[in-house]
């Protein structure tokens, strides 16, 4: 890292550990109690590198293999730990990740869980989550518009549409909604759908039976 990133770094957690020194005065905290006289450099570093980090982390590289395989690759019950962009209160879940390869490119199975990772870690709204993940996944395995005649279909019969696709479904429980507010415990279910699980009814219906049957361990 250069000096003038340090620096950079440097400045950002000052400027952190100042607003919580301003949170906690503000609540009418004595910042001299054993339990509170460093809990501003702890919190900024927690919020630095753990709660935010994929704000300064850069994207996961991935591993991507060749493959003449079409069939739906499944990941589930990847963690999702976030923060809520409303009220900077967790967020916390499970995805689960599905494509169809379409690139003939297969992805790393734990880089699944390195993209999902790296956009929940900042503040965050589940919606959101959703769709930046399945992005970030069909630009990796969905071709958008494919030679269909060079993959042997004749111009008047060829298959129309993307080859590949990709399906991101996320259960999370929402401590803005259990701690505040309303109070109720529940959980919140979103998902996105990308390729030839949109324009493909039979790969949609495979993706969501899976969904249906799997069981959600929040």
């Amino acid at each position: 890292m250069s000096h003038t990133n340090l620096d950079k770094k440097e400045l950002a957690t000052k400027k952190m550990v100042d607003g919580f020194n301003l949170i906690l005065e503000g609540l009418g905290l004595d910042l001299t109690s054993e339990h509170l006289v460093n809990t501003p450099e702890r919190a900024a570093r927690a919020w630095r590198e753990e709660l935010c980090r994929g704000l300064t982390q850069l994207e996961p590289k991935i591993s991507l293999f060749t493959t003449s395989v079409d069939e739906m690759v499944v990941l589930r019950h990847i963690p999702i730990r976030s923060l809520c962009a409303h009220h900077l209160l967790p967020f916390i879940g499970e995805a689960t990740v599905a494509y169809v390869p379409g690139t003939g490119k297969l992805i790393g199975i734990s880089k699944l869980s390195r993209i999902a990772d790296y956009w929940a870690r900042r503040p965050q709204i589940q919606e959101l989550l959703t769709a930046q993940i399945a992005d970030h996944v069909a630009g990796l395995v969905v071709d958008e518009d494919p030679d269909w005649e060079r993959l042997g279909w004749h111009k008047k019969s060829r298959k129309q549409g993307p080859r590949g696709g990709v399906g991101v479904v996320i259960h999370a429980r929402h401590l803005c909604m259990e701690v505040r507010g309303v109070g109720h415990v529940g959980d919140m279910v979103t998902s996105s759908l990308r390729g030839v699980f949109l324009t493909k009814p039979e790969a949609r219906a495979e993706f969501l039976q899976l969904i249906r049957t799997e069981d959600s361990r929040i």
